[in-house]
This record gives C-alpha cells, structure tokens and sequence, in this order.
C-alpha cells in the first residue's frame, strides 16, 4: 500500500477520461511485473511479509481476475451513492476520495497512491466520490470474482486484511490532525505523509500531484490558510518550494516537531 509511484516523486539532491477496462494479458505493458500490478512492495522499515508464501503466487491468481483501466486526470471513478462494484488498486497517479456537499463544499477523506486499493467495502452503496487527481491507471477487481478469491486462497485474504488495517491506522491518524493540530501543525504533517510514501530524506524534492485547493480539503482548511502556512515555512527556511507542485524539505527535524506538538513544549 506504500509503494511510491511516479506522481509520488522523490527527487534526491543531497547537499545541492475514462476507457473501458483492458484484460491484463492485452493491455499491461511488459515492464509491470504481475508482482507489480498485483501487489506492492513494502518496502518501509519495520513492515515485514504478512506470510512466507511467494508474493508471486497471489499476484498471478489477482492478476488473473484484474482488468486494466487508464483515467484521465480530474475524471470521476465513482460517484458517492453508486453501486459497488468493483475493487481498485492504483498502478499509477494519484486518486482522491471525496464527499462534496449540497453546497459545493467538498471533504478530501483519502488520496489514494500507487500501490493503495480502496472501494475494499462490503457496502452495497458508494459513500465517497473516486476521482482521479492526475492521469492513473487502475486494477479494477470484480467485487463477486474477489470475494470468490479471497475464500480460496487464505493468504490473499491475510494480506488484505493487512493493507485494510495499516490504512485504517492511517485514518485514525488523519482524525488527530483534523480534530486537534492547528493550520500550521496540519500542513507539517501533511508534508511527512507525502515524504512516508516517496521515501523521502533531508534536502529531497517531493513531487505533490495535489493542488493547494485538494491539500486545503484534505486538512480542513482553505487554500489562503495552506498558502500562507506554506510561506510561512519558506521564511523559517524549513521546506524550499521550486513551484506549485514539488517541496524540498530542508529541515524534517522542525517538521516531526511542528506535526508532534513539540514546539510548544519548546516555547515554554
């Protein structure tokens, strides 16, 4: 679930629409291993395989029952309140998961990164809105083939139970920084969530393929409020921004601070 893809982008200098869905036999291209497209590589410290069993064997029998889908950035996936059908994983790109609201504002719950699967629900019924934040390309599972799947094979049920939990983790997480961190906490740990999935060291670029206004809706606050924290940090000298999309995060020691409540206890 944590596997950095290229819109995940880690650029290391230290010091210095919609198409119908193509089988996997037709349409993968030959450098995506079945490994690739089928399951991630954890490859974060600590997060050892979830059973000895080859990866390689439950990537063929997914691989099997996968379809390939392309999604042209700012398309709709899904809508909120649409049937389930179908399991995701991103192969590449970025997705957000969103609730827009009577009154056109909108709730950013969960960007969705290479690797990730989500519209993992027994729910008959969407609740979020899928919408693709740059171009992907998606695995798409037939929620009736991977159930099906998952009873015969106990290993790949094991491993999805995994991933399901490290992302609710995840979210509990999420609900901290909305329910209790102020503007500028929020946005620091936005930019260690973005650094924990491309890998990111001191001094290194990241590519963010969300806007301000998506980073604003993510974290609860409006695009001026994200905009201003993010000069803010400029000015402190704790992240560099070469432009819109790409941080240099110059000092992750003030950023673990600032997400972790410690300058507080600095002030005192």
């Amino acid at each position: 679930m944590f596997l950095p893809g290229q819109m995940g982008h880690c650029d290391h200098r230290h010091n210095a629409g919609k198409e119908q869905p193509v089988p996997l036999s037709e349409g993968c291209c030959a450098a995506n291993s079945p490994a690739q497209l089928a399951w991630p590589v954890l490859r974060a410290k600590g997060r050892a395989a979830l059973t000895s069993v080859p990866v390689d064997e439950d990537a063929r029998a997914l691989q099997e029952i996968g379809t390939k889908l392309r999604i042209a950035r700012n398309e709709t996936i899904f809508s909120q309140g649409e049937a389930v059908t179908y399991a995701y994983k991103v192969v590449s790109g970025v997705v957000r998961l969103c609730k827009h609201m009577s009154d056109g504002r909108r709730h950013i719950a969960q960007f969705a990164f290479p690797g990730d699967f989500f519209s993992m629900t027994e729910s008959e019924r969407h609740n979020f809105t899928a919408e693709a934040v740059t171009g992907v390309v998606l695995m798409c599972y037939a929620q009736g083939r991977l159930a099906a799947l998952r009873d015969a094979r106990p290993t790949i049920c094991q491993r999805l139970v995994g991933m399901l939990s490290r992302n609710l983790c995840r979210l509990e997480n999420h609900l901290t920084v909305l329910g209790r961190q102020n503007a500028k906490e929020r946005v620091a740990s936005f930019l260690l969530y973005l650094a924990e999935h491309v890998g990111c060291e001191q001094d290194d670029v990241v590519d963010a393929p969300m806007s301000r206004h998506d980073i604003a809706d993510y974290l609860g606050l409006t695009k001026e409020t994200v905009c201003r924290v993010i000069s803010e940090l400029r000015c402190e000298r704790v992240i560099e921004t070469p432009n819109a999309r790409q941080f240099v995060l110059l000092d992750l020691d003030a950023l673990h601070a600032l997400a972790d409540g410690e300058h507080y206890l600095a002030a005192a």
